[in-house]
């Protein structure tokens, strides 16, 4: 599984060299940083919490600062969760040796620590000058033998904070679905809301738009939950099932999958594998 946070930029078409025409919809995703992972020992549950879009420290809140400061990431504008099995987000999530430390320790533990070195220098000092020579001699043979074997990767078994996700975790021909927040169209009625008929339009009818009898006045003397009814049309949480990924341009940072997605442009999507 493979999921990165985007924003819509609009609809465009793109033609096949057998001249077809395919609608789609250019997503600027990524690159999308990891600021937290959840593991089953401290949350219960493994996750990666992810990053797009950068925005000045300033207008962060003191523990946002704090959550970006303690992964040693730089502010992000949104966050997502991504619920997935570690070891095999690996395959997906790009590994960025540079990324910024963590946060030093706090100032208890670092006079505790200067203490500890204190103490140790004072034993070192007090210690038989041969054996100091014998401890030189081994750490010039362990260097040396560090410099003569060849130095291996280490092996990641999981994504760390401050990797990156970008377009290239996806493929040509997948599948994909895509959550945004539709385009808020304010209140509307039954008609344009539900699909609704309507009555007649001319011949001495009363009855145009409205949407009919709601449920009976003897019993149950009320109106059923969920009944269609006009009311605040869109602006809401929703997914399109289904697409596929027609181009990919990393150096761009775009992704285009075909058909449309929920939002007006610039909105913020969420793309995600099945």
């Amino acid at each position: 599984m493979a999921a990165i946070l985007g924003k819509k930029l609009g609809m465009s078409q793109i033609f096949t060299e057998g001249g077809d025409r395919i609608p789609v919809t250019v997503i600027e995703a990524g690159p999308c940083t990891v600021t937290q992972v959840k593991t089953v020992a401290r949350d219960g549950y493994e996750a990666l919490q992810i990053g797009f879009g950068e925005i000045k420290e300033s207008r962060l809140n003191k523990p946002a600062a704090g959550h970006f400061k303690k992964a040693g990431v730089g502010p992000r504008r949104y966050l997502a969760e991504v619920r997935c099995d570690l070891k095999e987000a690996t395959a997906w999530v790009s590994v960025v040796e540079t990324a910024e430390k963590p946060p030093k320790k706090t100032r208890a533990k670092a006079k505790k620590a200067a203490k500890e070195a204190e103490k140790e220098g004072k034993e070192a000092a007090e210690s038989d000058e041969a054996g100091a020579a014998d401890e030189k001699a081994a750490a010039e043979i362990k260097a040396e033998a560090d410099e003569a074997a060849p130095a291996l990767p280490a092996a990641r078994e999981m994504p760390q904070a401050g990797d990156q996700i970008t377009v290239e975790a996806f493929e040509i021909g997948q599948k994909v679905k895509v959550t945004g927040v539709s385009k808020g169209k304010g209140f509307a009625g039954v008609i344009k809301r539900h699909g609704f008929a309507g009555g007649p339009g001319s011949h001495g009818a009363h009855f145009h738009r409205a949407p009919g009898s709601v449920g009976a006045s003897a019993y149950p003397s009320r109106v059923f939950k969920g009944l269609r009814l006009p009311g605040q049309m869109g602006n809401k949480r929703s997914t399109q099932l289904g697409l596929e990924v027609v181009a990919t341009e990393p150096e761009q940072n775009l992704i285009m999958v075909k058909g449309a997605v929920p939002g007006a442009s610039n909105a913020i999507v969420f793309i995600r594998t099945p």
